[in-house]
């Protein structure tokens, strides 16, 4: 099983490396890595714009790290450079500013059954997003220009939403006021 972490952008919205934002007295993105580690096999950071920066938040972590050279073209191309690293094995796929996800529903995911699994929370979707291996060659073959919504309604009948009892699948940081959010939910935990 492969883990990959999404952070080859921009954070144009936070006007800043969110990655790098201190959560639970680390970097945000420790925590993505943290949680999602004892699932699978090896990890797979993506890095983009902030690459050395988060290569040496990282280094002390047992991470491959990819470079995305198009990171400049959006979310999905990293999502290609992290897949291009996927050999016969599932993944895992989770942007890098989602640090706060259950591990009871990394075992809920894991535990369901359908070649591609997607967590949901009262209705909303969210991430990881699991994908069985052969279905990788579809999605490898997807256009830069694509995202994850066509490649998942180019193949819903291969979809299973999996209902789970976090609200942080889909509770990303975008923004500064994301930020803030985040950690006065996580405090009153």
């Amino acid at each position: 099983m492969l883990g990959i972490i999404l952070a080859g952008g921009y954070s144009n919205r936070a006007k800043l490396n969110k990655m790098v934002l201190e959560f639970k007295g680390e970097p945000l993105i420790c925590h993505t890595f943290k949680t999602m580690r004892p699932f699978v096999d090896r990890v797979v950071v993506v890095t983009g714009r902030y690459d050395a920066e988060l290569r040496e938040i990282l280094h002390q972590y047992d991470v491959e790290f990819v470079y995305n050279k198009n990171y400049e073209l959006g979310m999905f191309s990293s999502v290609l450079t992290g897949v291009s690293k996927a050999h016969d094995e599932d993944i895992l796929l989770i942007p890098g500013d989602i640090p706060n996800v259950s591990s009871k529903t990394y075992e809920t995911i894991l535990h369901s059954k359908g070649m591609v699994r997607v967590p949901t929370y009262k209705g909303k979707t969210g991430h990881p997003l699991f994908i069985e291996n052969h279905l990788l060659s579809l999605l490898k073959n997807e256009p830069v220009e694509s995202n994850l919504h066509a490649f998942l309604d180019q193949n819903k009948d291969k979809v299973v939403e999996v209902e789970v009892n976090d609200p942080f699948i889909n509770f990303d940081v975008d923004t500064m006021e994301d930020y803030e959010k985040l950690l006065t939910l996580t405090e009153r935990k």
